[in-house]
């Protein structure tokens, strides 16, 4: 459960990147927005993500604070109970992180609670856990390239343009790459609607069959929101779904399903 976890809040980290995919104002997500995700094994319900957007200021600093939270319920909650939660503090005009929290609990024993503040005067990071360490230009946590790349300018993509991440979890850079894949409709318990199709590349081998067994689906509308994500696990095939939302930006359109 850990690892479709980390790879949920990984799914959507799309960084370093060159032009034409410059960074625009943003006009795609405020204070208030609340997704909601659930996960699915197969058949089987596993956990609930939540993701959360306020505004706050901290340090004279302007800030936008993103919290996730993931818990297993049911059988996997008796199994393997998970009660993470991920925060993050970024700037509210380049969406480079200033603050990253990461208070994870799993199982009926292990607890990890590390924070990591960012200086991009120096491009260093000091963790509560290792110390300072020298890190890459614009690196990102994992929750705010969420919304980073939500804001990135897709106007000139082409199917096949792969797209290189940074970004710093654990105590350790994590790289990844995405391939975009065109544009496709998904069906929705709300109806059809127009999506953006990413397939990042994973390493096969530990957690994946393939280096192609991971889909996520992006809104493209005004909001660009996550939909779905589908990976092909060595434990099976798991399903991350949007449930509900609410404070949305800007209006939300689905098409009636024939």
């Amino acid at each position: 459960m850990r690892k479709i976890l980390i790879f949920l809040f990984l799914f959507n980290q799309i960084i370093i990147i060159s032009q034409p995919y410059k960074i625009l104002p943003n006009t795609f997500f405020s204070e208030g927005e609340t997704l909601n995700f659930q996960i699915r094994y197969g058949f089987i319900i596993g956990g609930d993500v939540q993701l959360l957007v306020n505004r706050l200021i901290i340090e004279n600093k302007s800030l936008i604070h993103v919290k996730g939270t993931a818990v297993t319920i049911g059988l996997a909650d008796k199994l393997f109970r998970v009660n993470d939660v991920y925060e993050s503090y970024f700037d509210k005009e380049t969406s480079l992180p200033f603050l990253a929290i990461q208070n994870v609990k799993e199982g009926r024993t292990y607890k990890y609670l590390n924070e990591v503040r960012f200086n991009r005067q120096n491009n260093t990071i000091i963790s509560t856990k290792s110390g300072e360490h020298k890190v890459k230009e614009n690196i990102l946590d994992m929750m705010s390239v969420f919304y980073y790349i939500r804001r990135l300018d897709f106007s000139n993509i082409k199917e096949g343009d792969v797209f290189k991440l940074l970004t710093y979890f654990s105590d350790n850079e994590f790289p990844l790459e995405m391939r975009y894949r065109g544009k496709e409709y998904l069906d929705t318990k709300w109806g059809k609607i127009s999506c953006l199709k990413f397939a990042p590349i994973v390493e096969p081998g530990r957690v994946f069959k393939s280096k192609d067994d991971m889909l996520i689906w992006y809104t493209d509308d005004a909001n660009r929101i996550p939909i779905k994500i589908t990976m092909e696990m060595l434990i099976g095939h798991v399903t991350v779904e949007l449930t509900g939302f609410s404070g949305l930006k800007n209006p939300i359109i689905f098409e009636k399903m024939e």
